[in-house]
């Protein structure tokens, strides 16, 4: 009798769910962005909500900003969401870190990952008349004495890219957060802080149009756009690769149905010619990786993430 009744649980959920994927969406969906508006996970989430809503009949895709706390307010909005595929979270490297930095309400575990769609090199900025013309003039002066460095936020992967660099390279920075990606920028055109550390997405159309200038990225080969500027590894900073990954995820719980249809979703937005423009466009490599790849590239930015908490003793 009891095998009877699981089998029979089974088949319903297995029915229940197919239904649910055929019937999927039947509203519109929330993509939550944790961040104020400007910066580059707000941006490419509107990229690919425009793209994706080509591909979602009678529905769309919304994407609503939940900052606050560097990530943290948007991020456990999503966590405690119902499951039902109609809350989305642009996920971020943020949100493996901030449960160690900021003792967040919530764990990796509360999230399933959809599927990635960039992997962004970080790369070091300077104003554009900074006196720094090299990396290593900037190398030189912040192991003299420790230079400014305005940053996303503490706790941020770009505040722990300046604490990777003092171990590695032995510089030192005063670290001053900021707001959100605009107040950055006028921070570093105005000249109000010596440098900065942005993902190459955030970086390139600025250093391109000239108002900042890009003196190292943290990828494992110069980027073509900028084939003057080297590696980390090249300016021998210690440090080879440190990128931050956007991605899609939904809370624990989420039918599989329904995440592989989103995962799908972000497949055939990843192939679409006007998003994959648009994204070369604003400087961002546009990728795909499914929801097992993306595991993978949180558990390797874990790791070294985690090194640098528990050497700087930033944990709670």
């Amino acid at each position: 009798m009891k095998k009877t009744l699981a089998l029979g649980l089974i088949l319903s959920a297995a029915v229940f769910h197919g239904a649910l994927a055929q019937d999927y969406p039947t509203r519109d969906i929330d993509l939550v962005v944790p961040f104020a508006p400007g910066g580059a996970v707000d941006v490419t989430s509107r990229f690919i909500a425009e793209a994706a809503n080509r591909y979602i009949d009678g529905h769309k895709i919304v994407v609503s900003n939940r900052d606050g706390g560097g990530g943290i307010v948007g991020q456990a909005f999503v966590a405690s969401a119902d499951p039902d595929g109609y809350t989305l979270l642009a996920m971020t490297s943020s949100v493996v870190t901030n449960p160690q930095l900021k003792g967040a309400p919530y764990k990796v575990a509360d999230f399933v990952p959809v599927a990635a769609y960039n992997i962004d090199p970080e790369v070091i900025v300077v104003p554009a008349k900074s006196r720094f013309a090299t990396i290593a003039d900037l190398v030189a002066a912040a192991k003299d004495k420790p230079l400014n460095a305005v940053v996303a936020g503490i706790g941020t992967s770009h505040h722990m890219a300046g604490l990777g660099l003092e171990s590695s390279a032995g510089m030192k920075f005063n670290y001053v957060p900021s707001k959100g990606f605009g107040e950055q920028l006028q921070a570093i055109v105005g000249e109000h802080a010596d440098v900065t550390f942005w993902a190459m997405g955030e970086a390139m159309s600025h250093a391109k149009s000239g108002t900042v200038r890009i003196l190292a990225i943290a990828s494992d080969a110069r980027d073509p756009n900028f084939p003057d500027v080297p590696t980390f590894e090249e300016a021998g900073l210690g440090m080879s690769i440190w990128a931050t990954f956007r991605g899609w995820a939904v809370p624990a719980g989420t039918p599989e149905p329904v995440v592989a249809y989103l995962s799908d979703l972000m497949r055939k937005v990843a192939e679409d010619k006007d998003y994959q423009q648009k994204m070369k466009d604003g400087g961002y490599d546009a990728i795909y990786r499914n929801a097992a790849d993306f595991k993978k590239i949180m558990a390797a930015y874990s790791a070294q993430a985690s090194s640098i908490i528990e050497q700087h003793k930033l944990g709670k």
